[in-house]
């Protein structure tokens, strides 16, 4: 797993859209890649400050999207690119 925390520096959206947009431009960036694991929930709620409930509505929202999936050994995996990189 590759330690990878986002960075939350504006409030413009809700809470856990933004940390949707910082899983989706460390995508678009290369920092995580397709099959890295994200870290697991509730060390991404401490780090960030947020209840658990958050994160968890976050990574729903990132597997709604095609961009992670759930994996019952590894935790949530990046499954795929985003939408902004696949219509480039």
């Amino acid at each position: 797993m590759k330690f990878w925390i986002p960075e939350l520096t504006t409030r413009k959206r809700p809470v856990y859209l933004e940390v949707v947009h910082e899983i989706e431009a460390a995508i678009d960036a290369g920092t995580l890649r397709p099959g890295d694991a994200l870290p697991p929930q509730r060390l991404l709620a401490d780090f960030l400050g947020l209840h658990v409930n958050t994160v968890n509505r976050a990574l729903r929202e990132t597997a709604r999207r095609g961009l992670t999936a759930g994996n019952r050994r590894h935790g949530t995996v990046v499954s795929g690119s985003s939408g902004r990189e696949r219509h480039s």
